[in-house]
């Protein structure tokens, strides 16, 4: 006597639901690595619009920079060697936390690092208006007391009125005007996120280019004399002095300084990967920078822009 058997034996649901178990563990790594693709993908694009869209406003700045003949201060430049302007450096001060990122040891212009925050950059601009303006790196919460400090690229602007036509002084250390500060903190002024470094290389045009077409190797593009951050033969300075490094410029160079306005600026910026800033920040939390160099190289993308300066001849 036959019997038609409908259905599946054990053996034959284990084996399928092997099957699928297979499958479905494939579907399951295929969509992780998407998702983690994905963020990748947005996040290096979020980083790349925001990179460009700081360099641009730095390079209208310095395309559109503000002149006047003499032996006024007109651009100044510092490396900070620690976070005395304070203020802009967020970090709790009371239990002593404000040693997050490591300072000397960060100093290295060949690889494009400016030690403790970079550098503050800050010089007269006639776009969109007369301005003085100041750029450094700042380690604030993006909303007042909100959240964990971040490393960003900030911009601040003091007006005509209360520069020029009130006194000045950009040089070192200077950090007021008569009625106008470029140095305190206004979070819209904040130009990108997760910036972890700012310099800038200055240079001039070589005076003799004929006999000495290349004055400071490869420092500096054939033509160009390299004057910060630089020794005293023109080539890159590799120990941060202490008290810091700094740059005055003016049209006309007080005597023995050596410190004319510079001719071509390349500037640079160092981001981080969302993933990155977030390791950096888990790492000063917890009090350990043991990694904070490896973290930055692994995770970090460094911009730069060539950017010359034209129509040097004051008002």
């Amino acid at each position: 006597m036959k019997t038609n058997r409908k259905g599946f034996t054990l053996i034959e649901l284990m084996a399928a639901l092997g099957v699928t178990a297979v499958i479905g563990y494939f579907f399951i790594s295929i969509g992780r690595d998407f998702v983690i693709a994905w963020d990748h993908v947005g996040d290096s694009v979020a980083r790349e619009t925001e990179a460009r869209a700081a360099m641009n406003t730095i390079a209208r700045d310095f395309e559109a920079a503000f002149f006047r003949e003499g032996t006024d201060v007109m651009f100044a430049v510092d490396v900070l060697e620690d976070n005395t302007n304070s203020g802009i450096w967020e970090g709790d001060t009371a239990e002593g936390d404000t040693a997050e990122r490591p300072d000397g040891t960060g100093f290295d212009p060949a690889n494009h690092e400016y030690g403790w925050a970079g550098c503050w950059v800050r010089f007269f601009t006639a776009a969109p208006s007369l301005n003085a303006v100041g750029y450094q790196i700042i380690r604030s919460t993006i909303k007042g007391g909100v959240g964990t400090p971040r490393y960003m690229l900030y911009r601040n602007v003091t007006l005509i009125r209360d520069t020029l036509a009130e006194g000045f002084d950009l040089k070192a250390g200077a950090l007021y005007f008569d009625n106008g500060y470029i140095g305190s903190i206004e979070r819209p002024n904040i130009l990108a996120v997760n910036v972890i470094d700012f310099g800038v290389r200055l240079y001039v045009y070589e005076s003799d280019p004929v006999t000495n077409p290349d004055p400071s190797g490869p420092d500096a593009p054939d033509g160009l004399r390299l004057v910060f951050p630089a020794d005293l033969s023109s080539s890159l300075e590799t120990v941060l002095p202490a008290g810091g490094l700094a740059y005055s410029g003016a049209t006309f160079s007080p005597a023995g300084s050596g410190q004319r306005y510079p001719d071509v600026v390349e500037v640079f910026i160092r981001v981080l990967s969302e993933s990155g800033a977030d390791e950096i920040s888990n790492m000063e939390e917890a009090g350990d920078n043991s990694r904070w160099q490896e973290v930055v190289d692994k995770n970090s993308r460094l911009y730069r822009r060539y950017i010359t300066i034209s129509g040097k001849g004051g008002v």
